[in-house]
């Protein structure tokens, strides 16, 4: 999906009612489809620029092109062979999307901020929350922290990520590699060892962590936004029917429709040196 929003001298259709500074949608809706046939790129963030600059050299008038891309992956589908099909993709019904946004000029350098959105994350194990302000309100328990009856927790979210590049600069394997390798490190830092893990104290601990990877192994890179709201695992109760349940099922809340926490993490890299910013 391509979302575009033009900038420049186009009052004239809101103050005398006179469209002829107006690039119709549906011009821009062709416009999108032959730069995809036109443009080489493996990447939306090559395809943006592209059409962007298109827009840009066919209309002097246009200032600035706000592009917002939405990309939804598909696979091959691998055979029992284990070999790739040559024309048969699949995708789940609601995959996790990768995410270009960009700001693009007529001069200047363009502004490019790569990343993913809906992707649920969840760590079964080595998780706690404790600490926090108690007062006459607070109902919510401590898990693993002194005194607690919980030792674990199920930490999940449906992460959105974002990741700026540096002003001007373009990576040098390329949009596509460098995405790939940051996501990879964000799910790297999520889990810790495969087999070992790494104890999170919070959601917002595991955010810092990534964060901070990220701007620690890409120099392009220069500020990281999490966006990580919670979504619950409660162990239900199952005595009342005679039975155990140590920990075995769970209810889960839904983050859209339930009071159950937003936590966003934004770090960049005059922040690294600086206190971070966030937002509960």
């Amino acid at each position: 999906m391509v979302e575009i929003m033009l900038e420049g001298e186009v009052q004239e259709s809101w103050l005398t009612g006179e469209n002829h500074q107006i690039l119709p949608t549906e011009t821009q809706k062709n416009t999108c489809y032959v730069n995809a046939l036109n443009t080489e790129y493996d990447s939306s963030e090559q395809y943006g620029l592209a059409l962007a600059r298109d827009i840009l050299d066919r209309h002097s008038h246009i200032q600035v092109v706000n592009l917002a891309i939405e990309e939804r992956p598909w696979t091959r589908v691998t055979t029992s062979s284990g070999a790739e099909h040559n024309h048969v993709f699949m995708k789940p019904k609601d995959p996790h999307k990768i995410t270009s946004k960009m700001r693009v000029p007529r001069s200047g350098h363009a502004h490019i901020a790569s990343g993913v959105d809906d992707l649920c994350l969840m760590k079964t194990t080595q998780s706690g929350f404790s600490g926090f302000i108690v007062d006459e309100y607070t109902t919510l328990q401590p898990v693993g922290g002194p005194g607690s009856a919980n030792p674990d927790r199920i930490m999940c979210t449906e992460l959105s990520a974002n990741w700026e590049y540096c002003s001007g600069v373009m990576p040098s394997d390329g949009f596509k590699v460098t995405n790939a390798a940051i996501l990879q490190t964000l799910l790297d830092v999520w889990g810790g060892d495969p087999q070992q893990g790494i104890y999170s104290k919070s959601v917002q601990q595991t955010a810092y962590r990534i964060a901070t990877a990220i701007l620690d192994n890409f120099p392009c890179i220069d500020a990281v936004t999490l966006t990580t709201p919670n979504i619950h695992h409660y162990r239900h109760e199952l005595e009342p029917f005679g039975l155990e349940n140590p920990n075995i099922v769970f209810q889960s809340t839904d983050c859209h429709t339930t009071a159950s926490g937003r936590i966003i993490t934004r770090l960049s890299r005059d922040q690294q040196r600086a206190r971070p910013q966030s937002r509960l």
